[in-house]
This record gives C-alpha cells, sequence and structure tokens, in this order.
C-alpha cells in the first residue's frame, strides 16, 4: 500500500502494519513520518527498539537477530533499518523480502532510505512492503503544496494568516521545509496563538535580530570579509541551522546572478529587484549595484552551485563540513576571485 505523507496519521489511528518504507530526499517530512510511527508503535507495546545502519559490508544476519529478540517482559520489537540508498544489494534484498513476508506480530520494521528510482520500484522487496505494508514517498514541495503546508503548520500552532503573508513566507523560505518550521516557531514564540498579518510575517523575515543572519548579508553585499566571518562565528555559536544561513546566502546570490543577467543583456536591472519576495529597500539597491562590479555572472552562479552543494551535506546527500563550505562562500562573495583558490566551481 501507497499512502502520502499526510495520509499516515489517519492510517496509523486505525492500526499498524508490520513494515514501513519511508524514502526521500526532503529531511523534515521524512523525519516526521518516521516519528509518528514510533510514537504509534510505543503506545502498542514495541518497547523493543533496535537501530541499524546499512554501511560498507553489512552483515544482513543482524537484522534476523533483531527480529528474533525477545524480551523478558514481553515487550515487543521497533527495527529500524537505515539506509542511504534504495538499493540493498542481493543479499539485502533477500534479507528484508524474507522478514518482510514472514512478518511477526512481535515486530514492526520501520526502512528509512534515500529517493526511490525506477529499478527500485520493479525489486521484489520493494514489492513485498508494497503487498504487506505501507510505503510513504516524501518529495520537496513546491507552489500551491507548499503553501497549504504553511497554512497547516501555521494551524497547528494556533496561528491564522491570510494568502498573502503565506506567500510570504514561502518566499522567503523556497521551498525549505526544516527552514519554514524554524520560522513558524519564531512567530509563535514571538506572537503567540494569534492571527497575523502581513506585516508581522514581513517583520518576522526582515528582522532577524535573534540570529543576525542580516548582518551577515549586509557584510557580504559591502565585500567586508572580515566582519562577514566574525557574524557567521557568531551564527555557529548560536547553534543556527545552516539551513537558514545558507537560505539568505543563495537569496542574495540569485539577486546578483539577476542583476548580472539583465546589466549584461538589457543594461536595466529594475525588473530583478522588482520580482524579490520580500521586495528588495531602496536603500540597499545601492549595495546590490556596488558589489555587482566584483564578479560576473558565471562567477555568481557558481555560487549558487556552491550552496546547493553545502545543502547536500546539510542533508547527508553529501560528505563535507557544511560550515566550512558556507564560511568559504562568504569570502568568494566578497572577492569572487577565490572560486578559484577554494576549486569550488567543482560541483
Amino acid at each position: 500500500m501507497q499512502l502520502e505523507a499526510n495520509q499516515l496519521s489517519f492510517s496509523v489511528d486505525k492500526g499498524l502494519l508490520p513494515v514501513y518504507l519511508v524514502s526521500g530526499d526532503e529531511p523534515l517530512q521524512q523525519g516526521e513520518a518516521v516519528d509518528l510511527i514510533r510514537k504509534k508503535a510505543r503506545s502498542e507495546g514495541f518497547l523493543n527498539r533496535e537501530v541499524l545502519y546499512v554501511e560498507g559490508r553489512f552483515d544482513w544476519s543482524q537484522l534476523f537477530a533483531a527480529c528474533l529478540t525477545q524480551s523478558l517482559f514481553a515487550e515487543k520489537n521497533l527495527i529500524e533499518l537505515n539506509m542511504s540508498t534504495a538499493k540493498p544489494g542481493r543479499e539485502g534484498s533477500q534479507a528484508i523480502e524474507k522478514i518482510v513476508s514472514e512478518a511477526s506480530s512481535d515486530n514492526l520494521l520501520i526502512i528509512i532510505t534515500g529517493k526511490l528510482d525506477k529499478t527500485s520500484k520493479k525489486a521484489k522487496w520493494f514489492k513485498s512492503i508494497d503487498q504487506h505494508g505501507a510505503i510513504i514517498q516524501v518529495w520537496p514541495l513546491l507552489d500551491n503544496k507548499l503553501l497549504s503546508w504553511l497554512k497547516q503548520r501555521l494551524q497547528r500552532k494556533g496561528l491564522s494568516v491570510d494568502q498573502q503573508g503565506i506567500k510570504l513566507l514561502a518566499d522567503s523560505v523556497e521551498g525549505n521545509l526544516l527552514a519554514a518550521a524554524q520560522e513558524i516557531e519564531k512567530l509563535h514564540a514571538i506572537h503567540g496563538s494569534v492571527e497575523l498579518s502581513s506585516d508581522d510575517i514581513l517583520n518576522a523575515v526582515a528582522d532577524n535580530a535573534r540570529y543576525d543572519v542580516f548582518k551577515l548579508t549586509d557584510s557580504l553585499l559591502a565585500g567586508n570579509s572580515i566582519r562577514a566571518i566574525q557574524v557567521l562565528k557568531g551564527l555557529v555559536g548560536e547553534k543556527l541551522a545552516a539551513p537558514v544561513v545558507l537560505w539568505a546566502l543563495t537569496r542574495e546570490l540569485r539577486i546578483m546572478a539577476g542583476l548580472s543577467f539583465e546589466k549584461t543583456t538589457t543594461g536595466r536591472m529594475s525588473e530583478t529587484f522588482r520580482r524579490q519576495r520580500p521586495p528588495v529597500w531602496d536603500s540597499k539597491k545601492t549595495q546590490y549595484t556596488q558589489a555587482l562590479s566584483r564578479g560576473d555572472l558565471s562567477q555568481w552562479q557558481g555560487l549558487i552551485q556552491v550552496c546547493a552543494k553545502a545543502e547536500r551535506m546539510t542533508k547527508g546527500a553529501e560528505k563535507g563540513d557544511e560550515w566550512l563550505v558556507i564560511e568559504q562562500i562568504c569570502l568568494a562573495f566578497c572577492e569572487p576571485r577565490r572560486l578559484k583558490q577554494y576549486a569550488l566551481t567543482t560541483v
């Protein structure tokens, strides 16, 4: 059985299935789906939790052993199998298929994996899960789906806002659900459970006194690399989530790339400013124009690609230190020639 993420709560309330496959490359939805299953499982007596990670030459006998574990207190087993990709290999495929087809009521298996491809969906282990359990695939949310998700998320906190305010919030997070969830938590902490105006949303997005993200972007536009790194270190010290910083950097770099493209093709830059949400204040347009002289279109686009590389690191989809890469992005923003020095174009 295949379920949408928003159908999972209703499904588990009706009763737990012996196996769940939760796949995708959107970490917030995936994590919350697994948490929902865990919570229901605990309430149903699945208190022996075993977590397995498929890495290198994984010994699949560990999975069989976890399923055979018996508690002195007659507690049932919750087994979580984490796979970075949906390709368990021949031995793993056979193990999963066997365990799923011979599922015991004393075991509940959650398989957490990356995005499924066409080959995986044709495999016997996948079809066995489809027959005996549930498959939940999570996807990045775009357009109206993102707006609906934000509205529901706000309502959970007792917050309501008009469609313009929701659109403003959506534009500010650009599909990053982790950043969106943090913004909503911040709105609730500031205002409580109330009806918000569009101005409240705009102020929350623009006034980042708590995190000082906009002090960072102001330093970047000014080309002040020393100040930018000082602010960045402060953000790291405050344990700000890396995706929030990457959202701010990507937004500024897209504006720079848009301005560079318009300057090259039409000689005018007003259209790029007009399209931005939230809007670019007149007082900042001069800063963007001055910063534009430091790089060309290919350099600004290259830095956007590096932001995507750092984003993959935050999700565990690529190895590396995302904060080190963010620091290099900041230095290159102030001096785009640093792109070659740091070899950041190899993404």
